[in-house]
């Protein structure tokens, strides 16, 4: 991918001020710190790769990122908030890309805490990394990956038993897909819905993820470290956490974990 040709289609008016582009790196994540760590520390600076050696998920996991066909990028974000709160910018990142999904005529779906899915299986993915100092955040790092070209072959040869779980938009729309126009659209959807979040604060930002997620006062299962809870969602906090109702009538805060279908 090309700097010119993303910012062709750039409208946003802070993410991506700053915008780099590699060929090849371990993880954007880790080089967007690395930028941090030498003064490329500005609010909304952004980092995107054609390929990630060492890409990775949520806990730990391995994301797998070959080269020319999806999106991997990470964001620099300077908000006010405490670390405690720092997991609505994943919420953020979760409301950009429905969004972009949508301009695309493709129903994307919300699973907390941080993917996203389409028809059940996973298409993108959000990690949210922070910087503290005397317990306070000194920056946020949104990381993204979307699966944008990945043909059903590949996904069968190299997801072996995740392969039913996972697509791509390509097939989903059955024609390849600009990688540059979607970075940039995407980047536009971030930087729409940061300005939101500095405009009118955390909960604003709470209350659209809720309205695009669609689970408040439904029922859900979600598995936390081998423990299966079940109950009615009665709310989500400024955290982030679950909030669920079981069906002995007891509340109970879920803070992380993996929602299952």
């Amino acid at each position: 991918m090309e700097v010119l040709r993303i910012r062709n289609h750039l409208q946003a008016e802070k993410v991506g001020g700053q915008l780099f582009v590699f060929n090849e790196v371990g993880s954007t994540n880790d080089v967007l710190r690395e930028l941090i760590a030498e003064g490329s520390d500005a609010d909304g600076t952004v980092v995107v790769s054609d390929s990630q050696t060492v890409g990775r998920g949520r806990l730990g996991r391995k994301w797998l990122s070959p080269g020319g066909m999806n999106l991997y990028l990470s964001a620099l974000f300077r908000p006010q908030v405490s670390p405690q709160e720092s997991s609505v910018f994943t919420f953020l990142a979760s409301c950009a890309l429905v969004e972009v999904f949508s301009a695309y005529g493709v129903d994307a779906e919300i699973k907390w805490p941080n993917d996203i899915l389409v028809g059940g299986k996973k298409i993108s993915g959000v990690l949210t990394e922070l910087g503290t100092s005397d317990g306070a955040v000194n920056y946020l790092v949104i990381g993204i990956g979307v699966n944008l070209n990945l043909p059903e072959e590949f996904i069968r040869r190299e997801m072996e038993d995740i392969s039913e779980k996972t697509t791509s938009l390509s097939i989903l729309l059955g024609e390849e897909v600009n990688r540059e126009k979607f970075c940039a659209e995407l980047i536009n959807a971030l930087d729409r819905f940061y300005g939101e979040f500095r405009r009118r604060g955390t909960q604003a930002i709470v209350d659209m993820w809720i309205e695009r997620w669609g689970f408040v006062g439904r029922e859900i299962s979600v598995d936390v470290s081998g423990e299966v809870i079940s109950g009615v969602v009665e709310r989500v906090d400024a955290t982030g956490f679950l909030y669920l109702r079981t069906d002995e009538g007891d509340l109970r805060k879920v803070i992380t974990g993996d929602t299952v279908f």
